[in-house]
């Protein structure tokens, strides 16, 4: 009987110290390439690693407007982070552009210039002018192409080759 015990007892404290060390390690570590959201700074900053290894932030996450909803910046850089890293990896990710998702002013990704919107990158606060965050948002796109094409005159970035991913 005490050998029962004393063997639950260890499995016990084991599972709780493989919980505890489990929650410690960063949720995102930086990858050899690709996407991540880098927190060693006092703000979480979604980060891209091409293909030379080189970091280039993309997206400072200073905002708290949406932490009611469970989206503190911590949380919006971890989810958006994982979100352009699925993309870029399935090679959906050849445009940026603003547009609206179930009546919110978002950023989200087309396939091509004068595309509607296919898959969310993040939602907006509901006053703010989508085509001036997308110009702050992507400091990194400064001096590089936005094509405003078709009717509604949106910007389109065109991140495809930066990515390495094939237009058709």
């Amino acid at each position: 009987m005490k050998l029962t015990q004393l063997t639950n007892l260890m499995l016990t404290g084991t599972v709780a110290l493989g919980a505890i060390v489990g929650t410690s390690q960063p949720s995102q570590a930086r990858p050899e390439h690709g996407f991540y959201c880098d927190t060693s700074r006092n703000n979480p900053v979604t980060v891209y690693v091409n293909h030379e290894g080189t970091t280039e932030p993309w997206i400072r996450w200073t905002s708290n407007y949406f932490k009611n909803s469970g989206y503190d910046p911590l949380t919006r850089c971890q989810d958006v982070s994982h979100r352009l890293e699925d993309y870029r990896r399935n090679e959906e990710l050849k445009f940026i552009t603003t547009g609206k998702m179930n009546g919110q002013n978002v950023i989200c990704t087309a396939i091509q210039t004068d595309g509607e919107c296919d898959r969310l990158i993040l939602t907006l606060k509901p006053k703010e002018n989508p085509e001036r965050a997308l110009d702050n948002l992507f400091s990194w796109h400064s001096g590089h192409t936005v094509s405003e094409e078709g009717r509604n005159r949106r910007p389109y970035i065109d991140v495809a080759e930066r990515l390495g991913i094939r237009k058709e």
